[in-house]
């Protein structure tokens, strides 16, 4: 679902890949999401953390999809120290903004979702930059409305939502009619809670 055929014909995909040990939902070594009560652990979530790199980029093809480039300017990752931190960027979702200008948003482990901006079809692309939308580590969906106006689908939280043992619990979208730089018109499709936006944490 994240395909992509841009104005001119040709069509962009968004990959992800990593690099370390193999990963498994069944594996019982974990670590799993989670919290200690009454001194044993209690998973919250369905997805184990994996010692892993991961990271992004973009392949287009214009012979419907006979052959295939890969972007130019390399992987697109976060990485915040020098010295040790990264995280992951997984599952995008790319969209056109208007013709030749593409928006990709990403998955992260840092309480927001993060995006890149293609000028030239998907040949290259800006380095990942956080955005405002607070989110757990659950894929977005980005889309142009026939309007021109940007709509993205996440699950919104917050530090506090997942301090509570709150994970995924709010599926959320918000509009951006400058092509991805502002966001508003925060709206919940399902929510076991009452607000509308909640505001991402600050970045570790």
């Amino acid at each position: 679902d994240v395909m992509l055929r841009t104005s001119s014909g040709r069509i962009v995909i968004p990959v992800e890949y990593g690099v370390g040990q193999p990963k498994s939902l069944n594996d019982a070594k974990g670590p799993v999401s989670g919290k200690l009560l009454n001194g044993q652990w209690v998973g919250t979530a369905a997805h184990f953390f994996d010692p892993s790199f991961a990271a992004v980029y973009a392949c287009y093809s214009d012979d419907e999809g006979q052959t295939w480039q890969r972007n130019e300017d390399g992987d697109l990752f976060i990485l915040l120290d020098w010295n040790a931190t990264y995280s992951f960027v997984v599952e995008p979702s790319v969209t056109e903004v208007y013709p030749g200008r593409l928006l990709m948003m990403r998955r992260t482990g840092l309480g927001r979702l993060y995006q890149a901006w293609s000028d030239d079809n998907g040949e290259t692309w800006t380095r990942p930059q956080p955005t405002v939308l607070a989110s757990s580590t659950c894929p977005p969906q980005i889309r142009t409305l026939p309007n021109g106006h940007l709509l993205c689908v996440w699950n919104q939280e917050n530090e506090q939502d997942t301090h509570a043992g709150y994970n995924r619990t709010r599926i959320s979208t918000a509009i951006s009619r400058d092509g991805g730089r502002v966001w508003e018109f925060f709206q919940n499709i399902y929510s076991m809670h009452e607000t509308f936006r909640v505001e991402p944490a600050i970045i570790p």
